[in-house]
């Protein structure tokens, strides 16, 4: 038998821990679950499975972040695109319902990751 996945946990490394957590806790209106000062995890309120780890950058210059990429569920993308849209945070991929049965839109976070966010349409 093999090994059981209980979770997986994207890291990303950030160059301004403040903006990443205004972003996750404020934005996305996630809960932060643990903060060290050099490592934060946020956990969604309602699934506390679902988390994401910002590691403060400790390198010089800035980190290519373009080969991270997230998706994220949430219940209602509509309300959160037009809250990205009053927030003037970088929408990379207008809302569009997909062939394959998601309604999405991609957005950068503060790092310069690009962020799916999707909810699945009813068929």
């Amino acid at each position: 038998m093999g090994t059981k996945i209980c979770r997986v946990v994207p890291n990303i490394y950030s160059d301004d821990i403040k903006k990443s957590t205004e972003f996750y806790v404020d934005f996305l209106a996630m809960e932060l679950v643990m903060d060290l000062k050099w490592v934060l995890t946020f956990a969604s309120r309602e699934n506390h499975y679902a988390q994401i780890t910002i590691l403060r950058n400790d390198k010089q210059g800035k980190l290519n972040n373009d080969a991270i990429f997230l998706s994220i569920e949430v219940d209602d993308v509509d309300a959160l695109y037009e809250k990205a849209k009053s927030r003037h945070i970088e929408i990379t991929y207008d809302i569009k319902d997909e062939d394959w049965g998601v309604r999405r839109f991609f957005v950068k976070d503060p790092n310069g990751v690009t962020i799916n966010l999707l909810t699945h349409i009813d068929r």
